[in-house]
């Protein structure tokens, strides 16, 4: 009985430090900082991007989304129906809402119609991918002791892996156009 009773108030001990170790881990990570990519890099990425698919791009297209609302977006891609804008916390505040992405898709394509300086033409439609930045969110400044599993370069991947993706959705629906 003595040995079980050991055996038992080890158990119990063992346990104990366990709960304890973890805690003080969790309350580490929950210090940690966190930040989404810079709109200045975003954009860096972007532009490079589709420089080097031989897109020509422009600044500050305004359209217009099916629920009104009217913004600049951040690239229009010359020559095609496409437009990009890296969605920040300041742009929800000046534009408002924004329609969410389709349910099951991963990326946030909207239909859109470019706004014309001539009040009596009609804008040619656009499809504007939306990148929110609270998608590309990494641990700023990590230590070995909190490193999470999200990093600069991570986010930056996926930023050039979610255009990549988009790119090629409509260059592959342009093509079936034809």
């Amino acid at each position: 009985m003595k040995t079980q009773l050991t055996f038992l108030n080890l158990f119990v001990l063992i346990c104990a430090l366990v709960t304890l170790a973890c805690g003080g881990q969790q309350k580490q990570s929950s210090n940690l900082e966190t930040r989404p990519l810079e709109e200045s890099k975003a954009l860096e990425i972007i532009s490079n991007m589709l420089t080097e698919r031989g897109y020509i791009t422009a600044m500050d297209m305004e359209i217009e989304l099916s629920t009104k609302t009217r913004f600049k977006v951040d690239f229009r891609v010359n020559g095609h129906k496409m437009a990009i804008e890296y969605l920040t916390r300041q742009d929800r505040t000046t534009i408002g809402d924004i329609p969410p992405a389709a349910v099951e898709s991963r990326l946030h394509v909207l239909p859109a119609k470019a706004v014309s300086e001539d009040p009596g033409e009609q804008g040619e439609p656009v499809y504007i991918f939306i990148i929110d930045e609270k998608k590309y969110i990494y641990q700023y400044n990590p230590t070995s002791e909190n490193r999470s599993d999200v990093t600069y370069l991570e986010v930056e991947s996926r930023l050039r892996r979610d255009l990549a993706d988009f790119l090629s959705w409509y260059e592959s629906s342009r093509a079936n156009e034809k």
